[in-house]
């Protein structure tokens, strides 16, 4: 059983909360494999991160899984901002750490992020060389995603909700508390028929015993929307994209056309979609029928790629 250690990586002025998994009977003089693992948008690292953070370490990688800052109990102020610039930032502190890590052997490690944290992970790559190679399960761009949801020409109602932030944000700076949404329904009852699958899906994950967490609010600052509405994840993957890329899907995710389309798209001449069949968006963070064989073909990609 991997042996689980909480620690804290500094990043400038904050600290991200981490996890760091190392595997059975470690052996304190050798230099190991690392995995880094990036959770999802409004997630943390008890929740699927971590649970794929702990089954690769079995495979004889050191893992670690980390709070995003501004998120779970990591530092960062304003709480609950989803930053995707910071986001793509940890990463690098994040592999700083493994860099003076003892047992980590820094001329192998590896990156892989779940849903958005996918879309920071392969963000992360193209423009920091250290990783050598790079995987993601239900990989989103945020920015893609949430566009989307405003339907075919999401323009105007983008533009809408900057206008919506702009007065907030003059509230704010006026005394007022910052303004909140939710990155998925907090109740089956504000589904209605425009709801995707994927946020039906996550409400039962992040909102019912299946995987809630305390430090996991389903809480997202309104401040967040200008960063991320104007995020590209995927913009030069055709150009910086050139380590060896596996991308894992379910054959009933409704997202699935991301990583489609990264596939098509990326530079990299050693790049793999993977379908489990049967898996949706959600269910490959947490159910085994799906995880088990995702961890099983991540582990195989990795410790090929980081040999």
């Amino acid at each position: 059983m991997p042996q689980q250690t909480k620690i804290r990586i500094p990043r400038n002025i904050i600290d991200l909360s981490a996890h760091i998994y190392t595997p059975d009977n470690f052996d304190a003089e050798a230099a190991y494999p690392a995995l880094i693992v990036v959770h999802p948008g409004g997630g943390v690292k008890e929740q699927t991160a971590g649970l794929y953070a702990q089954k690769l370490a079995n495979f004889g990688f050191i893992t670690v899984a980390y709070d995003a800052s501004y998120q779970g109990e990591s530092g960062g102020v304003p709480h609950f901002l989803e930053s995707p610039s910071d986001r793509v930032e940890d990463i690098s502190w994040v592999l700083d750490y493994l860099e003076r890590h003892d047992n980590v052997d820094s001329s192998r490690i590896g990156l892989m992020g779940i849903c958005a944290g996918g879309g920071y992970a392969l963000n992360a790559v193209q423009i920091d060389r250290r990783v050598k190679a790079v995987a993601t399960v239900s990989g989103i761009d945020i920015g893609w995603l949430f566009r989307d949801a405003f339907g075919q020409d999401p323009f105007p109602t983008v533009i809408a909700t900057l206008d919506q932030v702009a007065e907030g944000r003059r509230a704010e700076a006026k005394g007022a508390d910052f303004l909140t949404a939710s990155y998925v329904p907090n109740s089956p009852e504000e589904f209605t028929d425009a709801t995707p699958e994927y946020a039906k899906e996550a409400y039962e994950y992040y909102n019912t015993p299946r995987a809630h967490y305390p430090t996991a609010a389903n809480t997202i600052l309104l401040r967040s929307f200008p960063r991320v509405l104007s995020y590209d994840a995927f913009e030069f993957v055709d150009k910086l994209l050139t380590q060896p890329l596996l991308m894992i899907i379910g054959s009933q995710a409704d997202t699935a056309y991301q990583s489609e389309s990264v596939i098509k798209r990326a530079a990299s001449k050693d790049k793999e979609l993977f379908t489990i069949d049967g898996a949706t968006h959600v269910s490959l963070y947490d159910k085994g029928e799906h995880v088990n064989p995702a961890v099983d073909k991540l582990a195989a990609f990795f410790s090929e790629k980081l040999n």
